[in-house]
């Protein structure tokens, strides 16, 4: 029997709990081109994360399958990772090496105020409403003693342009979530958090930009 709707829920909630985690990590970061954009996106984070003292405890949230965790190791920092879906945690169990893995929902995270020197956030925000996004940061402004660093996808790109001419003469294409600058830093301010920084993976070509998010 299917679970019935009901208010906030949506795919990013429910669709990850049951389903082949191993196959989503091969779809996503199995090709080349994918590796490559995973090599693009860890060197934007990097940057991103410079501010952190070595050996700081990152919350890697989502985790998924714990692909960000060795990335975040080699830098010297401890990682918790948290995730919605046992069928995640189960393929970042088997990499072994976080310092613990807990089962969270991001809106209600379980963690002490002030428990992590930073956040990741990746390939997370984007699946969610507007509302739930200001409500996530809040939630993980929270628990962090440092920035939220998260992946927001953005409209500045090629291919974002060739979606709109599409749509002009009249075309069907995707439709994805994209934030303008503006438009996420108001969503940051509702949250009572401050944008303190944007980096691009990759100008006009990649369509994520990593947000650096502090209390002040």
């Amino acid at each position: 029997m299917s679970r019935p709707a009901r208010p906030g829920d949506y795919a990013a909630r429910w669709g990850y709990r049951q389903f082949d985690a191993r196959r989503y990590e091969r779809r996503r970061y199995g090709s080349l081109g994918r590796r490559l954009n995973l090599d693009m996106l860890e060197r934007a984070l990097a940057r991103a994360l410079a501010g952190v003292p070595p050996n700081g405890l990152v919350l890697d949230a989502p985790c998924g399958t714990g692909i960000l965790g060795d990335f975040l190791r080699a830098r010297g920092l401890r990682v918790l990772g948290a995730d919605i879906s046992p069928a995640m945690l189960a393929v970042a169990q088997e990499r072994g090496r976080a310092q613990g893995l807990v089962r969270a929902d991001l809106e209600r995270p379980p963690f002490r105020t002030g428990a992590f020197d930073a956040v990741v956030c990746s390939r997370f925000m984007m699946h969610l409403p507007s509302e739930t996004r200001v409500e996530v940061l809040r939630a993980l402004g929270r628990v962090t003693r440092g920035p939220i660093v998260a992946t927001v996808c953005h409209p500045y790109t090629v291919k974002s342009f060739g979606r709109a001419v599409r749509r002009l003469f009249g075309g069907r294409p995707k439709r994805s979530p994209r934030l303008t600058r503006r438009e996420l830093e108001a969503e940051v301010a509702a949250s009572g958090l401050r944008l303190a920084e944007l980096r691009w993976v990759t100008p006009v070509l990649s369509e994520v930009w990593v947000a650096v998010v502090t209390r002040g």
